[in-house]
């Protein structure tokens, strides 16, 4: 099973500091590199498998930069750059960097596992928690979510504004922190905000969907 990590940053003036999310994003990519063999190469995506294959290794901040501005075009406000890694065909992950496209000063990082990675978020909750953990210290987000592929979506947009995550993440200067906080089986502090565990990866839409709803 495959599994999503996806964080949101809002920051007033943030797509004039496009660098300081590319650094929080290259950051968390050698935070996460011991732990899956394919994290020891990354490279831009591409239409066909030839032109991925042909794509040079992203290994330093400097050409993370470099690729992520190369993707910017004169009739959007943003960029956005997509990187797959390991070899071609091997059960990799991607990582999606997203800066200034659809909001003004919103970001977007996020990691979507292959199936062995996502396999051991299944089996081993510490390392799930120790995933989450370390992508919102170090993306300091907004909110974020680890979810689940395959979980059922509710036809309206949620609530709280994001995808419905088994774990968590709202800035304490959330309008919707007090209910997050209500419906969680766990809280950890982390950041500018908590981490909050809903359920167990089959329950946590459930649970989500008891987020009460204006009328």
């Amino acid at each position: 099973m495959k599994w999503y990590l996806d964080f949101s940053i809002y920051r007033p003036g943030l797509d004039q500091r496009m660098d300081e999310s590319i650094a929080r994003a290259w950051e968390f990519m050698q935070a996460i590199k011991p732990y899956d063999p394919t994290f020891h190469r990354w490279r831009e995506t591409a239409r066909t498998k030839a032109q991925a294959e042909a794509n040079p290794n992203i290994e330093t901040l400097d050409q993370l930069r470099g690729a992520v501005y190369n993707t910017m075009k004169p009739d959007l406000p943003g960029a956005q750059l997509m990187l797959f890694s390991g070899d071609i065909d091997a059960d990799g992950s991607t990582l999606d960097i997203q800066l200034g496209l659809g909001l003004a000063d919103t970001h977007f990082i996020a990691l979507h596992t292959g199936h062995a990675l996502g396999a051991r978020i299944d089996a081993d909750e510490d390392f799930a928690d120790w995933l989450i953990y370390t992508g919102a210290r170090i993306v300091n987000p907004t909110i974020g979510a680890l979810s689940r592929q395959g979980s059922p979506l509710n036809p309206d947009p949620e609530p709280y504004d994001f995808g419905p995550g088994w774990k968590m993440f709202f800035h304490r200067d959330s309008p919707h922190w007090g209910q997050a906080h209500a419906l969680a089986s766990k809280a950890v502090p982390v950041a500018e905000g908590a981490i909050l565990t809903y359920g167990t990866p089959d329950t946590y839409t459930q649970t989500l969907n008891q987020w009460p709803h204006q009328q």
